[in-house]
């Protein structure tokens, strides 16, 4: 453990916070990548991946890959449910959680791979930031360099007294002083995980709506092969295209307007921040909602919790107000 009385430093916070979300999103989607690990799909896409090089020269059977797929999942969330804790002890001061941590990483990358790879790409980023100044000197009780400070236009001319400062609290606030202009770490958080996640929506969705646009008939052949019973139920190709680009168009539209609204909020605009709590709110609903059919929705839902809780902190609120 670390033996220093120092603050913890906003990066290390960020980082640790960053490792337990990302670690948690690897086990969510894990338990839906093996639950869907012998559906028709998920074979289909073995014996295509295993006909074409490189998967021929593996030389292995539909049934033994998805036997190596499954190991490589489960390795990746046992992983990941002990970096959620590693995170944790991190954040307390300990420099053998971070060290055990960093060592975790590399399993995590590449076994959650299985699992899409972004989220165990973000774990191992994180894990990496925490070897990095201010992070290395907090976790190794050593005093933190303080940044280079530019001079103020207002500062008093030399040979004059200065005026005295207020006194601050071990928070580092002013005491009876406004809010300071720093901007507190529950900001971050909510910028971060509102640009990760709605930019990866809007990546996926403007990819699906290009393939939606220019291989409309594969995209229909999938469909009816997932549902069988759209023609009897009277769905034409023209309705589930029109529903199709109705509802990316819809997705595009609310995840820019969220990486907008999160980009404003961390400029410190209280409308932006007010918005974006509302739109985070309707997002956490509808992906619960959602998550009954689909438990990867449970990942946009938990960063939009996190982020309406980062929002409603008093010190954000106080962050806020105008000056």
């Amino acid at each position: 453990m670390s033996t220093t009385t120092a603050p913890r430093p906003r990066q290390t916070t960020m980082a640790g916070v960053m490792v337990m979300l990302a670690s948690s999103f690897v086990v969510l989607s894990v338990w839906d990548t093996v639950s869907r690990l012998r559906s028709i799909e998920t074979r289909e896409s073995i014996e295509k991946f295993l006909a074409d090089a490189p998967g021929s020269g593996l030389d292995l059977s539909v049934e033994s890959m998805i036997q190596v797929l499954h190991v490589l999942a489960m390795i990746a969330a046992v992983c990941s449910v002990a970096a959620v804790a590693l995170g944790w002890q991190v954040l307390q001061g300990s420099r053998q959680a971070r060290l055990v941590l960093s060592l975790l990483a590399v399993p995590i990358f590449l076994t959650g791979l299985v699992a899409g790879g972004f989220m165990s790409s973000v774990v191992a980023i994180a894990a990496g930031m925490l070897w990095f100044s201010p992070s290395r000197e907090w976790l190794a009780g050593k005093p933190i360099p303080e940044p280079a400070r530019p001079l103020r236009a207002e500062q008093a001319p030399t040979g004059t007294a200065r005026p005295e400062l207020p006194p601050t609290s071990s928070t580092g606030w002013s005491v009876g002083a406004p809010a300071p202009d720093q901007r507190p770490d529950p900001v971050k958080v909510a910028f971060v995980l509102t640009v990760v996640v709605a930019g990866i929506v809007l990546v996926l969705t403007l990819v699906s709506l290009a393939l939606l646009a220019t291989q409309s008939d594969l995209v229909l052949e999938e469909l009816r092969r997932q549902n069988p019973d759209l023609e009897e139920q009277g769905v034409s190709e023209s309705l589930l295209l029109t529903t199709a680009f109705v509802s990316g168009g819809l997705a595009t539209l609310w995840s820019g307007l969220a990486v907008v609204l999160a980009v404003l909020t961390a400029r410190r605009r209280a409308w932006a921040a007010k918005g974006l709590l509302i739109s985070s709110a309707l997002c956490a609903f509808f992906c619960i909602v959602a998550a009954l059919g689909s438990p990867v929705a449970l990942i946009p839902a938990l960063a939009a919790l996190t982020t309406v809780s980062c929002l409603r902190r008093p010190d954000v609120r106080a962050w806020l107000e105008p000056r």
